[in-house]
């Protein structure tokens, strides 16, 4: 018998590590835990065996392997020989890397592979914590009983507590009654209660008679719960959407995730509308390597209402720009995908679809799961693309082959748009696809070792549409650079560029005009004279972060010059194809400041050493610059005009202190109405407390020589603020009003209040189609529900 074995290094037996996730209940924590006690008693067993062979005593067989060491400390460790068991007793301590054991008893028998520990029990795993009154285990049959057992996620704040945890095999679990929650203290805001909970052989949870509870009043009772138990993706039921609206009637989204495998999944959605019907969906993602990704979304529906005039456009139908095309169809679908990956030779190969049933679908689903928004920011933030806006009905579909080299790049594509409504449109579609369209630049760049330098922009099109004129179309321009720097006083750069564009047209774009020219051409040349200059001066600031400011002074003369051509026998399909005559002065200042700040770690070890800044930020990897002001005046006089020649006098401010303000701003001044013909501002203003305040106003006043027909000015504002009345508290408000026609496009007020555990968010939105009431309840690691 040995007393008061302190710090002894155990045998070490290599074991499976289970993984643990804050995410995940109490099961996944239970299998560390039992885990743990099956290396620290496995060795004890083993070792027992070999001491009463070899007469080794217990600090001898604890102490051997110490690369892997379990160390006990304990008031009383013994051995008792007659039953031949292990007992150590009061302020028990087992630790072994970030793992920690304690109690006041434990108890092995090495005959039947059982271990017993009780009083105090607490295991610690990492950032997790388990406190238990008693755990019972048989090692060899991977059985056992946790009882009163308390778990502590600390990742997600997950607290999960049961009566009796049954260990019913090696990977499986069973709850008798348990209570989770992610809220601290004895009484929680809220909290989940089931019976029968389960953790099955592949990974997934399931609990009966599930009960939501809101400060000890039951709010939402399920009799079957299904969940993901692990660490790993599993499949399961995803949280459900609830709504009510006067288009759609009662409405609820459920999702449904299938983890296919490591790199693969999908989710299915069944979306019930009492008005409208049930909307099915699915969005497939797979990730094969970095550079090998995409996933694929189809959602759709046969809709009972449609949109056939009168009192239906008022109900069911949107408010179109131009023309009132009714939405007649009843079968609605949506189907979108990107698929990226590199192909040899160092190419970028891009796929990426956008096709809609009809000019209205994305108005109509625009929020929810698989809505526009969602799928917007989900093709932003993994394949950067943006979508058309949802009120555009004409939708980008394209197959991307992009090379780059240092100064050239080449980029092919088929570049297909449709115009979703065509199905419900008589007149012929006239919309130009390009297929393909090839693109071959080349970045300014010296002419072998000449003062010349050049670029090139070329590219090849095949303009083809259902109905209409097609044709093929090259158009090459490069550009000749000479630049001339008088020491440091100016540089002038005159530049001219050549312009060859030739088209053939297919020969059923004539019809019985047999006459006409198939192969049209242009040649076109221009002239660009370029003069500037830029003095600076930095001032020593050395306040807070800055170090120094530069103020820097560019004035800019551009001449353009582009001579008048005959374009009148060549087809329009865009710009490009009509390129007008020009002679144009341009003249700007530029004021630009930026702050030359010490980076923090160079800060700290100025002040640590007591020496002057100066002194010790010698490298420049130390500095960090930032232009944060950035005021610009330009004018333009056109030689071609012999009234008005003079351009409106245009204003741009670019301001970011780097703190709470920033403001964009630009405004343009006639000269010859002597008032502003455009002013916009956008700003935004925010402190560390959570208050913003965003404003963006535009005003554009169109002229009848840019509108002959229509002088329709341009007028809106766009205010968004929220203010934080506590700490939970906050308030916000949206505006967004078309002051020209006085028409509000959209109106919300609504506050959001935020627990520890807990959060709810309530808004009221009006807009000219709808009203709406939202709200949603979010239980932090267990996700939201709302209307």
């Amino acid at each position: 018998m040995f007393q008061r074995i302190s710090n002894v290094n155990r045998k070490d037996v290599t074991a499976r590590q289970r993984n643990h996730h804050a995410l995940r209940f109490a099961t996944t924590v239970i299998i560390t835990i039992l885990n743990s006690l099956l290396v620290f008693f496995l060795c004890a067993h083993s070792d027992s065996m070999a001491a009463k062979l070899s007469g080794s005593t217990f600090e001898e067989v604890l102490t051997k392997h110490p690369e892997q060491p379990w160390r006990l400390k304990a008031d009383e460790v013994s051995y008792d020989q007659k039953a031949d068991i292990y007992i150590a007793k009061d302020n028990v301590e087992i630790t072994k890397a970030d793992k920690k054991l304690t109690a006041d008893y434990v108890r092995f028998d090495h005959k039947t592979m059982t271990a017993y520990a009780q009083g105090n029990v607490i295991l610690i795993s990492g950032q997790d914590v388990l406190t238990a009154s008693r755990i019972d285990i048989d090692l060899e049959n991977q059985v056992g009983t946790v009882e009163n057992g308390r778990i502590f996620l600390k990742e997600n704040n997950f607290h999960v507590q049961g009566d009796i945890i049954q260990k019913t095999g090696e990977n499986t679990y069973t709850i008798d009654q348990a209570t989770i929650t992610t809220c601290d203290g004895d009484k929680p805001a809220w909290k989940i209660t089931g019976r029968n909970i389960k953790v099955h052989e592949d990974g997934h949870g399931t609990a009966k008679h599930a009960t939501l509870w809101a400060r000890g009043v039951p709010v939402l009772y399920t009799p079957y719960f299904y969940y993901p138990a692990r660490s790993e993706r599993q499949s399961g039921f995803l949280v459900p959407e609830f709504g009510q609206s006067e288009r759609k009637g009662s409405a609820y989204n459920q999702p449904f995730f299938w983890a296919i495998s490591e790199s693969q999944d999908a989710t299915f959605y069944a979306h019930y509308m009492s008005k409208r019907g049930i909307k099915a969906g699915a969005e497939y993602r797979y990730y094969w390597d970095e550079t090998t990704k995409g996933a694929i979304q189809l959602d759709g529906f046969q809709d009972d209402k449609e949109d056939i005039g009168g009192t239906s456009s008022d109900r069911y139908g949107f408010e179109d720009y131009g023309e009132q095309i009714l939405r007649e169809n009843k079968d609605r679908w949506w189907f979108r995908m990107s698929h990226h990956q590199d192909a040899p030779w160092n190419i970028d190969a891009k796929l990426d679809l956008d096709i809609v049933s009809d000019q209205d679908y994305l108005r109509e689903f625009k929020d929810g799961y698989m809505g526009y928004e969602d799928t917007q920011q989900y093709f932003t933030k993994h394949f950067r693309r943006n979508l058309d806006d949802y009120n555009d009905p004409v939708r980008l579909n394209r197959f991307n082959l992009n090379r780059i080299w240092p100064t050239w790049s080449l980029n092919t594509e088929l570049r297909y748009f449709y115009d979703s409504t065509q199905r419900n449109s008589d007149t012929a579609d006239k919309t130009a696809s390009r297929l393909p369209v090839v693109d071959l630049e080349a970045l300014k760049q010296q002419m072998w070792v000449s003062p010349f330098f050049f670029d090139l922009n070329s590219n090849y099109n095949y303009f083809w549409r259902p109905s209409g004129t097609r044709a093929q179309r090259i158009d090459v321009h490069p550009r000749f650079y000479w630049p001339y720097r008088f020491k440091n006083y100016f540089t002038f750069e005159p530049s001219i560029g050549f312009r060859e564009t030739v088209y053939y047209l297919d020969q059923k774009t004539f019809g019985d005009e047999t006459n006409k020219d198939q192969t049209p051409h242009r040649e076109l040349f221009d002239v660009r004279l370029d003069l500037f200059s830029e003095v600076y001066n930095v001032f020593n600031v050395d306040y807070a972060n800055i170090w120094k400011i530069k103020h820097s002074i560019r004035p800019q003369i551009i001449y353009d010059f582009i001579p008048d051509k005959d374009q009148d026998d060549l087809p329009i399909f865009d710009a490009e194809d009509r390129i007008d005559e020009k002679s144009l002065l341009t003249y700007s200042i530029t004021n630009t400041f930026t702050s030359k700040s010490i980076k923090k770690r160079a800060q700290k070890l100025a002040e640590r050493q007591d020496v002057s800044r100066g002194d010790i930020v010698h490298e420049p990897s130390r500095y960090s610059y930032r232009d944060f002001a950035r005021f610009r005046l330009e004018q333009s006089y056109d030689f071609k005009k012999s009234n008005r020649a003079f351009s409106p006098i245009i204003a741009k401010l670019d301001l970011f202190p780097g703190k709470y303000i920033s403001i964009d701003a630009d405004s343009g001044w006639s000269v010859y109405d002597q008032s502003f013909v455009s002013h916009n501002v956008a700003a935004s203003i925010w402190d560390n407390r959570g208050d913003r305040l965003f404003v963006d106003y535009r005003y554009s006043k169109v002229s009848e020589e840019e509108d002959p027909v229509d002088q329709q000015n341009i007028q809106s504002i766009l205010l968004d603020a929220i203010v934080a009345v506590t700490d939970q508290l906050s308030v916000n408000a949206g505006y967004e009003r078309n002051l020209e026609d006085s028409i509000d496009i959209r109106q919300r007020l609504g506050f959001s209040y935020k627990a520890q555990c807990w959060s709810f968010d309530f808004r009221f939105v009006k807009e000219p189609e709808d009203k709406k009431i939202e709200f949603k309840i979010n239980l932090y690691g267990l996700g939201g529900i709302g209307l």
